[in-house]
């Protein structure tokens, strides 16, 4: 893996750790559904483009190791 494909890698990672970590300190269950949602809602939130597609590619990735 190099380049950018990389550095998508490790914002991804990133995105789904903060969700992670939200979910933890919310005291809310780290089920499938509500780190798929957490993403959803960053998403949703964020004003970057970048950041919106990232937090999409996110989504994407987990729901597919989700299946």
């Amino acid at each position: 893996m190099h380049g950018q494909e990389q550095d998508y890698s490790i914002a991804i990672h990133a995105v789904i750790g903060r969700a992670v970590s939200e979910l933890i300190e919310a005291g809310e269950p780290l089920g499938k559904q509500n780190i798929l949602i957490m993403l959803q809602v960053h998403s949703a939130q964020s004003t970057q483009e970048g950041k919106k597609i990232i937090y999409q590619m996110a989504f994407r990735k987990l729901l597919e190791e989700f299946r």
